[in-house]
């Protein structure tokens, strides 16, 4: 989610034919790692609404495979272990961060790769629920996913990958038959966003931008009010400045040039979001950055790969971890102003 994506799906259509063969003929091995936790009473048959209509859910998902780049943690959360996890960011074990690791309750779910997703693999896992909430899908690509099993995918309100971490985990919830269990999370973690927004009054109505150096070097990314970043801002009380979100326009970020790297003073606090130190060490030297006033008057955040990341995935797991630290430091850097 840090700029368009691109899928290869050339090979889906063909793929079908041989999908229900290799699901027929692999349903006495050895199962993979998943399993759902007990449901309540009733719970099924689910129905779940998105962009591209109503799923149905007949029964507890036992082999569920995880295919957008965050949903694991919503489903990680309510205790449910996906037997395939799609790679995001950072290379991590089963591409689970360490704020999740411990929902694995000791398995290795298949990882599958970021960019290409070759549909007989996801065939051969011979899931019974795919959740596809923050993958972008075309309607192509979810009437093809639908083939080989119940498909759950964004809701039509929100731009692609930017469903709030609230409908994200309740719509995970509903589908795996654990609403009441959804519901509980989000009051849990919407209760302390709170908190910490009285904790913090002074954050309340300063503006900060969310960046994101390009790995081409010629320009940065920044993200408009329906990003996640920007969503977590906005829940502890500072919004995204209104020119950003203008460039934004129906995307969920802007693409801007390092020659206007100046754009960023307009924030009252800048938070950059990397993943390597190199990345680090490049956005900090390029030409314009020192002359920043944000950088003068250290209103300048740069986050490490792992709270980079937390901030990103934008989950009911990874943003308790981003709570710990980063409004604090948010708070210090206003307090510098």
């Amino acid at each position: 989610m840090n700029g368009p994506r691109s899928h290869s799906w050339r090979l889906l259509t063909l793929a079908l034919a041989t999908l229900f063969a290799v699901t027929a003929c692999g349903s006495s091995g050895t199962p993979a790692a998943g399993g759902s936790a007990p449901t309540a009473p009733g719970a099924f048959p689910a129905h779940v609404t998105h962009k591209f209509g109503t799923t149905d859910v007949p029964a507890a998902p036992k082999r569920v495979v995880s295919l957008g780049y965050t949903d694991q943690d919503a489903i990680l959360a309510l205790g449910v272990v996906p037997v395939a996890i799609r790679e995001f960011t950072g290379m991590q074990p089963s591409a689970t961060w360490p704020w999740a690791q411990d929902k694995l309750q000791g398995q290795q779910p298949e990882v599958l790769q970021l960019t290409e997703l070759k549909p007989e693999a996801i065939a051969a896992l011979r899931p019974d629920l795919i959740v596809a909430i923050s993958a972008g899908l075309t309607k192509d690509q979810y009437d093809l996913l639908s083939k080989i099993a119940p498909t759950i995918s964004q809701p039509a309100e929100f731009v692609d990958y930017g469903t709030p971490w609230q409908q994200a985990t309740r719509m995970t919830g509903a589908a795996l038959g654990k609403s009441a269990e959804a519901d509980k999370l989000v009051t849990d973690l919407e209760g302390r966003l709170a908190a910490v927004k009285s904790q913090f009054p002074k954050l309340v109505g300063k503006t900060v931008a969310g960046a994101r150096p390009s790995t081409a070097g010629g320009n940065y990314f920044v993200w408009g009010q329906q990003d996640l970043r920007a969503q977590f801002f906005k829940a502890i009380g500072m919004p995204v400045p209104a020119e950003f979100d203008k460039l934004a326009g129906d995307k969920f970020y802007a693409d801007i040039s390092t020659e206007q790297l100046a754009l960023l003073d307009t924030a009252d606090a800048v938070v950059v979001i990397t993943s390597s130190d190199a990345e680090r060490k490049a956005f900090a030297g390029l030409s314009g950055y020192p002359a920043l006033k944000s950088v003068k008057d250290n209103h300048i955040i740069t986050l490490d790969d792992r709270m980079s990341a937390a901030l990103s995935f934008g989950s009911v797991l990874s943003l308790p971890e981003v709570l710990d630290k980063l409004p604090a430091q948010l708070n210090a850097s206003v307090g510098a102003a």
